[in-house]
């Protein structure tokens, strides 16, 4: 695993965290989505439409 990926993994794992506390989980289509995006197989503006087209149908 490389060090861009294991940032990524850890990032990940303490936001998932922050939202536990606050009762709130994420699908694993969220997941997938944020984990794309901060490997930057995507841009910003495809994110946030794919994050809309999630919260109206989920």
């Amino acid at each position: 695993m490389t060090a861009k990926r294991m940032d990524i993994e850890s990032a990940f794992r303490s936001a998932k965290g922050s939202l536990a506390v606050e009762g709130m989980t994420l699908s694993v289509k969220e997941e997938t989505l944020v984990k794309e995006r901060l490997a930057g197989n995507m841009s910003q503006e495809a994110f946030i439409q794919q994050a809309l087209e999630l919260s109206r149908y989920e």
